[in-house]
This record gives structure tokens, sequence and C-alpha cells, in this order.
């Protein structure tokens, strides 16, 4: 782990830079430090209490802000800066965090502890705002402030990989309920409201066991899957998927109720827009089915509850008979060089016919094609992952 106090001021700045540019993955260690991992898995962490200069520094993700700063977001990219209060605010940024006020009884049970028991930090305040402004216009026909959403959804995002915001938003009522409005493509929003709103959701619902139990309770499923369904553009209809995913993967309820009617009737799903957005969408779908179906992850009871057995082994059917037919056309194409939605196919197709060898069979027609296919690849590295899954299937 990273000691920041043998640093010196400018060796932590340039520390700060490279993790801000190159992380993708967000980790709390601690009360006093937040962590990420870039794209080389070496971890780095910077505190969680934001040190501030008289200079505009950039807010990483998770950190908390004392009170008395002059925050602000980019509205061109959607970075937070903030900086000690100054007379002359920076005229190309906008939208500034109302700083924190004190409390009055701090919880005992609070995760900012470490911080001090006199204020909530700036961050939680501007939160709380963010939310306000998506409540108000996910009810609204006034799209004139579509771009001040956008940057209030990218800052929101940026928050709600701390569990704290994640709670503070699915724990209020209108909360989740807006972002799902706003997600919905039978509103006027744009696609890319549509896509950061799932965006949001499936962020806050990521690992956290409360909040999926809270949606679920509160009857926000069939929701999540009007949202997928409904959808006509491949991008959002990715971060659609991946809200559903966040709500439905580890909640054996949710798990329990979408097994059935509602996963096999994601095989009618078509996606339009551009090629390669539209075959990451339907990868996406395809490893959620995957995953759905997959009994190694089951919970005992699942597996044990004879009436659940025969929802997962029909869902198993529908799809292993759906996969084989998208594969087959895949495998007759001539020249085919695009791998990542047939490599989707096949991994799946073998997972459900491992785990449900009576529900699931190849036929011999796709594992000659599959056969054939593997030869013609040879020893391309780049298909070694195509390869390797039409071997299994053979």
């Amino acid at each position: 782990m990273v000691r920041f106090s043998v640093y010196s001021r400018l060796a932590v700045v340039v520390l700060f830079a490279v993790a801000a540019a190159t992380s993708d993955k967000r980790q709390s260690i601690d009360d006093n430090q937040v962590c990420t991992t870039d794209i080389e898995g070496h971890q780095v962490c910077y505190p969680r209490l934001f040190n501030a200069t008289d200079e505009f520094q950039a807010v990483f993700p998770g950190q908390d802000l004392p009170p008395g700063l002059h925050v602000q977001i980019n509205m061109a990219n959607g970075e937070r800066l903030a900086k000690l209060m100054a007379p002359e605010p920076n005229k190309d940024l906008a939208l500034t965090v109302p700083e924190s006020i004190p409390v009055d009884t701090p919880s005992d049970n609070s995760r900012q502890r470490g911080f001090g028991a006199g204020y909530k930090p700036a961050a939680a305040e501007g939160f709380q705002a963010h939310i306000d402004l998506v409540v108000e216009l996910s009810t609204s026909t006034d799209r004139s402030r579509t771009d001040f959403l956008h940057n209030t959804l990218l800052a929101m995002e940026d928050l709600v990989h701390d569990t704290r915001y994640a709670d503070e938003l699915i724990h209020r009522s209108t909360g989740a309920t807006s972002l799902l409005r706003l997600s919905d493509a039978n509103t006027l929003w744009p696609a890319n409201i549509r896509q950061l709103a799932s965006v949001v959701l499936g962020t806050a619902l990521q690992n956290n066991p409360e909040a999926q139990e809270s949606l679920y309770v509160d009857g926000a499923l069939p929701l999540f899957i009007d949202n997928v369904v409904r959808e006509n553009d491949a991008r959002a209809l990715g971060k659609h998927i991946f809200a559903l995913s966040a709500l439905v993967r580890g909640n054996n309820r949710a798990l329990a109720e979408f097994a059935g009617e509602s996963l096999r009737n994601l095989r009618t799903l078509r996606v339009v827009g551009d090629r390669k957005v539209r075959d990451m969408a339907e990868v996406r779908v395809v490893r959620l089915v995957e995953d759905v179906l997959n009994s190694e992850l089951h919970p005992d009871f699942l597996e044990s509850a004879e009436d659940m057995k025969k929802v997962f082994a029909a869902s198993a059917n529908a799809w292993c008979s759906e996969l084989a037919d998208r594969l087959l056309r895949e495998l007759a194409k001539p020249g085919a060089e695009y791998y990542e939605r047939p490599v989707a196919y096949a991994h799946a197709l073998q997972v459900l016919r491992s785990q449900y060898p009576d529900n699931c069979s190849v036929s011999n027609e796709l594992q000659h094609l599959a056969q054939n296919k593997a030869t013609q690849l040879g020893n391309d590295e780049s298909a070694a992952d195509y390869r390797q899954a039409l071997s299994e299937l053979i």
C-alpha cells in the first residue's frame, strides 16, 4: 500500500494524475484511503479526504471534501475540481456544489468515520442536489437542460462507486424511480441520458446486496426488464443490460423470478445501430443468460427446489436452441474475422450443454462445422479464444 506521508507534495500530485487517468476499478480499503487498480493490475491509493490548495485540482473517485471549498464540475468532461475559496471563480466551469453544513448528531455506524464528527462532506451535499435535479427533470417535458442533466449523471456515477452514496440514492424512494424513468426508451430523453441513467443504477447496485434487495422488494425488476425490451439504441441497451444484471446477480429472489419467461423472451431482442456496438450489446445478453443459467452459481435451495429446476431447465432448452442457431449462422459465413460474438455463443452453449445435458445437445452438423472452422483458424493467435470455444463443442 502506498503511504503518502513519505512523499513530497509534487510526487503526490503526479501519482494522483496517473491514478485518475488509468483506473478502471475502485475499491475502498479503509476509512482514510481509497484505492484503485490500474490497467496493469497495480494498486494505487490516495487519501479519502481531499487536500485542497489555492489552485483547482481534480477530485478523485471516492474522495470526501472538507467544508469551505469552491467545488465545480467541468461541463465538457464531467470532471470535479476543487480548491480553497477564492473571490474569482473560473468562468469556464459551472455547477458549484454547496459547501458542507454541520451535523448535530453523527450516527454511531456512520461510514464517514475519520473525518471528524462536526460536518458532512461537501460531496454528500452535492450528491443530494444531484438527486433533487434528477427527480425534478425525470417528470419534466423541458429538454433544454439535457446537457446539464448529462453532466449531473456523470457526477453521480462517479460518486455511487462509494457505497455510502449508492445507499443514499437507493434508499431515497424517488431516486431510483426517477433514474428508471429517465432510462425508459418510451420517454423523449435522448439515448445518452437513458444510457447514463442505467449506468448510475447499475453502479449503485453492483456488489451491494442491501440495495439489490431494497429495489427488488419495491417491485423494480419488471421495470429493469422493460427498459431492456423496449430499447432500440444499441449503446443504451448495453447499459440497461448492465443495470439488470447488477440487480439480479447475487439476489436469489430476483434470480428466481427472472430465470423463467423473462429470460427466454430476451431471445427476441433485435438490436440496431453500429455493428460493433450492436455486437457488444448482444454479447452482454448472452453472458447474462450464461450467468443466470449457470447452476454452479445457484444457491443450494434454488437447485433443490423442483419447480425452480424445471424453470432453469426450460430456459436452458430454449436458449440452447437459440445459441446453436446463431452459431450455425456464424460458422456458415465465409471469412468472418469478428470473433467476440461467436465466442460468446460457443462458450455459453458449452456451459448449458454440460450442466443441462437432458435439455441441451449439439447436433452433428454443428459439431462438423465447428471442427472445420477450428481447422481453418489454424494457429491464428487473434482467434485463440474462438478456437478453444469451438474445440469444447466438438
